[in-house]
């Protein structure tokens, strides 16, 4: 019988702990951000609808900021939200399995750009590739991003651009296997 209430004991006691040990993390981390991860949640809904994958609290470097993945019917959203000031900082989204099996395999979605020229990503996607050989196809242009392929003379998908227009930020990824090649915000 002592042998169970000790045992309890150290079981409340090791549950006691984790509780102090988190509320004293809580509030080291509360020292630095002035936004609760349910406020950052709110501030990617008002961007997007959908299903809540995760939302964490990131540390890098200087800047802290919640990840905030959200799933709707067609992609999934990706957002860094500033955790002192509450603004997004960066946002990216892909569409589901189901959709890049349909992209992969019928590109006659997409639409051909006549003056790529006239967006204001383009010079910086012309200053970090050669498009010389390459087309400009629209993938998606909605009030919060733009999202582009790059065709070579093949008519295969070379580059993925991804403009978030909110906030200016741009992606580049070369889907030769190359990965991120650009990714930053516009000046």
């Amino acid at each position: 019988m002592k042998k169970n209430i000790f045992i309890g004991v150290v079981i409340t006691a090791a549950v006691s702990g984790a509780a102090v040990a988190g509320a004293s993390n809580d509030q080291t981390i509360g020292e630095h951000k002035e936004v609760s991860a349910y406020q950052a949640l709110q501030t990617a809904f008002t961007h997007v609808e959908g299903f809540v994958k995760e939302v964490e609290l990131s540390f890098e470097g200087d800047e802290n900021h919640y990840e905030v993945e959200i799933e709707s019917s067609a992609d999934e959203y990706e957002f860094h939200v500033d955790a002192a000031s509450g603004e997004v900082v960066w946002q990216d989204s892909s569409t589901t399995s189901e959709e890049d099996d349909r992209d992969e395999a019928d590109d006659s979605s997409l639409t051909e750009i006549e003056n790529a020229a006239s967006f204001e990503e383009y010079e910086t996607i012309s200053n970090q590739l050669s498009t010389e050989n390459l087309t400009f196809f629209m993938g998606t242009d909605n009030p919060g991003n733009r999202v582009m392929f790059l065709l070579d003379e093949n008519g295969e998908k070379r580059y993925k651009t991804i403009f978030v227009k909110y906030n200016s930020y741009l992606k580049i990824i070369d889907l030769d296997g190359g990965g991120e090649v650009y990714y930053g915000k516009l000046k």
